[in-house]
């Protein structure tokens, strides 16, 4: 026998970037706002904190002058992996070629032409290292640096849904280390984790 339960509480609703396109238009949301899409669902981000900007930019500083012209530096940037995903890498590397708008306005890029995120976990260590990460291997995209707490933390190569966060290569660098993406088009690129802060 079959006896029909109502839920306790009604299923969360689901949004799309044209959703929060409409949000942001109206008033709703505001530009400002600190949020993600993460699958459909609306994530309010920690405001970051004097550790995670002197991070950020101490590695921004050190990474424009080493980038070609035809490399493409997110820094902050809302990019649009599926309708209902928006995220917010602290930043991004890709061939300039690869990004578009979306038809919600959104910066996209194709995951796989994706050779480097950096997520500054200074703030939000936990949901940096799993869920991020994670949608950022399942998404194809080849390389992910987290950095922050203190601690160097984990470079990602060659996605994987069996590894880590989804990535098969997962190391905690030392301090003194040395970060190098393996990309191709960023072997140049060369960051002395010290120096970040």
């Amino acid at each position: 026998m079959t006896i029909p339960v109502a839920p306790d509480s009604p299923l969360p609703r689901r949004f799309t970037a044209g959703d929060l396109r409409l949000m942001l238009e109206s008033g709703i949301l505001r530009e400002d706002e600190r949020i993600e899409l993460l699958d459909g669902e609306l994530v309010e981000r920690a405001a970051k904190g004097f550790a995670h900007d002197v991070v950020k930019n101490a590695l921004m500083r050190r990474l424009v002058p080493a980038l070609p012209d035809t490399i493409y530096l997110g820094i902050e940037s809302t990019l649009q992996l599926r309708p209902n995903l928006l995220l917010e890498p602290d930043l991004l590397l890709a061939p300039v070629s690869a990004r578009s708008a979306s038809p919600e306005g959104f910066c996209t890029i194709p995951g796989s032409e994706i050779l480097l995120v950096i997520e500054v976990a200074a703030s939000s260590p936990a949901y940096d290292r799993g869920r991020k990460a994670a949608l950022y291997a399942r998404h194809g995209v080849r390389g992910a640096g987290i950095l922050g707490d203190r601690r160097a933390g984990a470079d990602g190569e060659r996605p994987s849904r069996t590894g880590v966060r989804g990535y098969r290569d997962v190391a905690e660098l030392p301090r003194d280390a040395i970060l190098r993406p393996r990309a191709d088009g960023l072997a140049a690129l060369s960051v002395a984790l010290a120096a970040l802060g």
